[in-house]
């Protein structure tokens, strides 16, 4: 579990490491995605951020902040809907236009919905932010992630640790919906998901993070004003900045803690392990398994018998599969 020292000596040693990277963040505009763009910002000599998000205002204000952090940089802001695939696809369009490459992608997009909301693409609008939307933009952009010098990594953030008992026929929430269902299916399919994606591509790493409990604009946008500023009030002696949740995403981001199943080059696994950091234990037990299920401190948080159990059903493939489907139905198209 690496301390918040061993976090900020690692960053500190990724600008001399990483002259430059590029990076996009999903959900870029507000809370922990911003807040680790920031970071990188402040770390990386020469970075690329490319933010996605549906507010101009916040997107501008973010890029003029990023832009005073480190002039030396290089910062878009594409504005989307995230919530619809067919917004997905034309963000990432955008994206591939511009870069050859990308080292990370960054994604924590969602909230917490007390009610199912389908957008007209026939989906869960919470439910498409926390996994479909999150595995169209890994699966369009994969190729410019495989073009990555090295290393390349997904960061998933939601609910690592969180997963829980899901069934075949209600992957999509449509059979049945609940709160505490909502929660559970995007944690378990994240986490299913990752396991799949670190075997079939298994050059880039990929991360399913909690983020801990972290002081950001979430609690209002999830419980109106009053109920969120109540919720925060009695959290924060057990929350962070969200500096502080920026210094450790950019670490679980770059840290060669998480390096890919089978790196392309061996050499080049992230800002090489500080001292008393060793290399991550893989949510299939494997050290350095390229799936990583993580919680805010970077430990692992993976329910291994739970997973097992999956695994042994075969459940990663069968997600895949039907993510693949959702994809299909959706965009008629691949």
């Amino acid at each position: 579990m690496p301390t918040l020292s061993q976090v900020r000596q690692s960053n500190t040693t990724l600008g001399a490491q990483r002259q430059k990277m590029v990076a996009v963040f999903v959900g870029g505009t507000s809370g922990i995605g911003e807040a680790t763009a920031k970071q990188m910002a402040l770390a990386v000599k020469q970075p690329t951020i490319h933010l996605v998000g549906r507010n101009p205002a916040s997107g501008s204000r973010v890029l003029e902040e990023l832009r005073a952090s480190n002039p030396n940089g290089s910062f878009h802001f594409i504005q989307s809907d995230v919530s619809l695939l067919h917004s997905v696809d034309k963000a990432c369009a955008e994206i591939t236009q511009k870069e050859k490459h990308i080292d990370l992608l960054f994604m924590s997009t969602g909230h917490l919905a007390l009610s199912k909301n389908e957008t007209n693409e026939g989906l869960d609008d919470n439910h498409a932010l926390r996994y479909y939307s999150r595995m169209r933009f890994v699966q369009k952009l994969m190729p410019l992630l495989q073009a990555s010098p090295g290393p390349a990594r997904v960061v998933s953030i939601l609910a690592g640790g969180q997963e829980g008992t899901i069934e075949e026929d209600n992957f999509d929430l449509t059979k049945s919906w609940s709160f505490t269902k909502s929660n559970t299916y995007g944690a378990t399919l994240n986490s299913l998901a990752i396991e799949h994606l670190a075997t079939t591509h298994p050059t880039v790493s990929f991360l399913h993070v909690f983020p801990g409990i972290v002081r950001t604009p979430l609690m209002n946008a999830s419980f109106g004003n009053i109920g969120g500023a109540i919720l925060s009030f009695l959290s924060r002696p057990i929350s962070m900045t969200p500096e502080e949740s920026g210094e450790r995403n950019l670490f679980l981001s770059t840290s060669a803690a998480y390096p890919p199943a089978t790196p392309k080059d061996p050499s080049q696994l992230g800002v090489p392990l500080v001292p008393g950091v060793d290399t991550a234990s893989a949510s299939t037990g494997k050290i350095g398994g390229g799936s990583y299920i993580l919680s805010y401190d970077g430990s692992n948080a993976t329910r291994e018998k739970l997973m097992a159990d999956y695994r042994a059903r075969g459940f990663p493939s069968k997600v895949w599969d039907h993510t693949l489907k959702i994809f299909q139905r959706v965009l008629r198209s691949d």
